[in-house]
């Protein structure tokens, strides 16, 4: 598996893309938000998440600005959609349920490094794709990703993407 991450960049200003774009066989879904803070202290967040999945391989990006500057977020992709209860995105997506593969084999992180400016870029690549249905949002957590249990503390904000198409 590749996992590709980009702690601290500019977010770039993207072309408006229809949710769930299908070009060339590559799957594109998007999401703009967040559709829900759930702490008042990041009122000023702003996201993009964008997926593209060609041939059985997928690479997620998570775009923030408006962070604490200097600070690290864990970050997931979720089961649901969000909703003003922060446990209505479910839990972490795992594409396995075989405790025999590490668990960040198994999920999606994004963890993301502020800059200065409060902005942060993160992009992982999984070897594979979401099925439809299976997977709703990319919640921003309070602390980085823990390596062992993938516990990140307290959901802040949350985007609804409907991964998969």
């Amino acid at each position: 598996m590749s996992r590709i991450r980009t702690g601290v960049a500019a977010a770039a200003v993207l072309a408006a893309v229809p949710t769930g774009a299908v070009a060339a066989g590559v799957l594109v879904d998007h999401g703009h938000g967040p559709t829900v803070v759930h702490d008042t202290a990041y009122d000023q967040v702003k996201t993009q998440v964008h997926a593209w999945s060609s041939d059985g391989t997928t690479r997620v990006r998570l775009m923030v600005t408006g962070l604490p500057a200097g600070r690290t977020f864990g970050a997931h992709v979720h089961t649901g959609a969000c909703g003003t209860d922060p446990l209505a995105s479910g839990g972490h997506y795992q594409h396995s349920t075989d405790a025999t593969v590490p668990l960040a084999e198994r999920e999606v992180w994004l963890d993301v490094t502020s800059d200065e400016r409060g902005r942060g870029v993160a992009t992982t690549t999984v070897p594979w794709a979401f099925a439809p249905g299976t997977a709703g949002s990319v919640v921003i957590h309070a602390l980085p990703t823990n390596a062992t249990t993938g516990a990140a503390g307290a959901r802040l904000a949350c985007t609804s993407v409907a991964f998969g198409g």
